[in-house]
């Protein structure tokens, strides 16, 4: 089923040291009198004074705004790394803290999933694409910096990104 795909990639998330998502917890479990209907258990849940918004711009300016752009470029390498992407992201932002949980996965897949085994470039563009998009223009220049950033200590842990990946994120900085 679509959510125990979701829990499935929640966990590869998890395991892969993916910062900034939620948490599949416990097995997926069938609801006992509706035939086929399947539920998970997610954490955490996220409470704010001040409330939650899918946009940076709402954020309280300044350092909560750079936090968020952080957060944004943490799990979009933290996927790209663990070969995964969606196209329907979908985050919970802090106003105060700027702190970013991505949520609901259900459109989420591996980057290979095609029929010939190679990179889904189009789905890397869209997910990268989408992060971006997160990043208001007065924090362009302080993403991209981050995001060249994080990429280089990713790659000097030893990892090595798919080229398809590797010209998507260079196409970012070099745009």
């Amino acid at each position: 089923s679509t959510v125990e795909k979701e829990c499935q990639i929640l966990r590869t998330l998890e395991k892969s040291g993916v910062p900034h998502v939620e948490k599949c917890i416990g097995p997926p479990n069938e609801y006992r009198y509706e035939d086929g209907r399947v539920m998970i258990a997610l954490t955490p849940v996220v409470e704010s004074p001040r409330g939650i918004t899918s946009s940076i711009q709402y954020v309280d300016s300044g350092n909560a705004q750079q936090i968020a752009a952080k957060c944004v470029v943490e799990t979009m390498v933290g996927m790209l790394r663990a070969n995964i992407i969606t196209l329907d992201v979908q985050p919970l932002i802090e106003m105060n803290s700027g702190q970013v949980l991505f949520i609901d996965f259900t459109e989420a897949r591996n980057i290979f999933e095609g029929s010939d085994g190679s990179a889904d470039a189009a789905g890397i563009v869209g997910f990268c694409s989408e992060m971006m998009a997160l990043i208001p223009e007065s924090l362009r220049d302080f993403t991209i910096s981050y995001l060249k950033e994080r990429v280089e200590s990713v790659e000097m842990e030893g990892v090595v990104f798919d080229n398809v990946v590797k010209n998507v994120l260079e196409s970012i900085w070099n745009d």
